[in-house]
């Protein structure tokens, strides 16, 4: 390991700097939340057997010791719960989001913390989650799909289109920034490689940039959490500090939660900011809850310009559908529904607008997407109960000899949707992606 980096923790931990060291040998604890838009915690641990010891992290967290391939069980792939380094969640807690706000995550990939701060907007509000680079995008996107959210927007944007696009919008931020990445040396031997003093500088300077986008995106009387995953104090409190030196109408809030450590005194309250250490039952996290005085507006966000639904079409979609969606909305020849309004996103890349429904095919034909049978908002008229057999054959793809009536139905297992099929009354055929399929 680098040895200026580990002669910089000798002097920031002092007599702790043992502590720290042993920890390093110690294996990385590995974490799950339940989701609980799909389940209650009882439920999925009747359902499927999983080790679990609670986490202090989230109200949903726990440790595991389970191995390798979890994440291809079939409560996993239902959305039922997400795999996730327990201190991971922190952030999210210390932000806080209420169901009903306007919330972002401005650097969201792979998306633990969007899915984690769906679940507590209990489908009321929005979430704009982002992520600058394309390809971590599309693991978003799967992410927060198998999630179940209905008023999720994913943005493949650069931070200060959002602020263009968002101006005093949110009622709360969350920047969880790139970083040197200092806390994951447990979990990866790239991050200790990769590790240099020019690279925290680098680091440090980009994090302002966003720092001050979310600045901007943010209501008077808002909330904004900025945390890393990394030790540094020129990543941490040092920018914490200059950041609300910046800005009058910012000032860094006391945390109040049952996990973690004070975070240093770098001037201007930062000592109110959290950190966890190995040594506190996590990896690496430095967590600051900022607050900005003032008063929000009234004034009210444009909405997407698209086109008209037509009757044809709606009248199809609420033939499949129980409980027609609150808001429609139509781009091209692609259909999205939602709890929220369709809020313009200005110069922002869109990877996925609350739930794609389907597509409009030749000759006026719907087409139900896998995203819409995901959605909790999504009350397919036909559902079908799958067994553990009958699942299993799913997943791989098999036309499943089920008599059930004619149309496209949702398919569930302990009555929660894991994914589409289209009943003939005779079998059902298969529409389950086959970039999911198992093998």
């Amino acid at each position: 390991m680098n040895q200026e980096y580990l002669q910089r923790m000798k002097e920031m931990l002092k007599d702790e700097y043992g502590a720290y060291e042993e920890s390093l040998d110690r294996p990385l604890r590995r974490g799950f939340r339940v989701n609980p838009l799909k389940c209650t915690d009882e439920e999925l641990f009747a359902w499927m057997k999983l080790d679990h010891e609670k986490s202090p992290f989230a109200k949903h967290g726990y440790y595991t010791d389970a191995k390798a391939g979890i994440g291809f069980t079939p409560a996993y792939l239902c959305g039922m719960f997400y795999m996730q380094e327990p201190s991971a969640s922190a952030a999210v807690t210390v932000l806080d989001p209420q169901p009903g706000m306007m919330v972002a995550d401005l650097c969201a990939a792979p998306g633990s913390k969007s899915t984690q701060i769906l679940e507590l907007l209990q489908d009321q509000g929005m979430l704009v989650s982002n992520e600058i680079d394309g390809r971590r995008c599309q693991i978003l996107n799967e992410n927060i799909e198998r999630n179940g959210a209905a008023n999720a927007v994913i943005l493949n944007a650069d931070t200060k289109d959002i602020a263009d696009a968002f101006p005093c919008f949110f009622d709360a931020v969350l920047c969880d920034a790139p970083c040197s990445g200092e806390g994951m040396f447990r979990k990866s031997e790239d991050a200790v490689n990769d590790w240099s003093q020019a690279n925290v500088e680098k680091c440090a300077a980009l994090q302002k940039e966003i720092l001050e986008n979310a600045y901007r995106c943010l209501k008077p009387g808002g909330t904004l959490v900025y945390s890393t995953c990394t030790f540094s104090k020129q990543e941490d409190e040092m920018n914490a500090a200059w950041f609300v030196q910046q800005h009058a109408d910012m000032e860094i809030e006391p945390i109040d939660v049952p996990f973690g450590r004070h975070a240093f005194d770098c001037g201007s309250g930062t000592e109110q900011a959290l950190r966890i250490f190995p040594m506190d039952g996590g990896e690496g996290h430095f967590i600051c809850r900022m607050h900005k005085r003032g008063d929000a507006g009234t004034e009210k966000h444009r909405l997407m310009q698209g086109t008209a639904v037509s009757k044809e079409i709606l009248a199809q979609i609420n033939a499949i559908l129980a409980e027609p969606y609150p808001y429609i909305y139509q781009r091209n020849d692609r259909i999205y529904g939602g709890i929220a309004p369709f809020y313009d996103c200005g110069r922002c890349h869109i990877s996925r607008y609350q739930v794609y429904l389907g597509e409009v095919k030749k000759n006026n034909r719907f087409e139900p997407d896998h995203a819409m049978a995901m959605s909790v908002i999504s009350r397919f008229r036909i559902q079908t109960e799958l067994d553990d057999e009958m699942l299993a054959k799913y997943m791989h793809g098999e036309q499943l000899p089920i008599v059930c009536e004619k149309g496209f139905c949702a398919l569930t297992w302990h009555g929660i949707a894991v994914g589409l099929g289209k009943s003939d009354g005779r079998c059902i055929k298969n529409k389950y992606p086959k970039r999911l399929r198992t093998r």
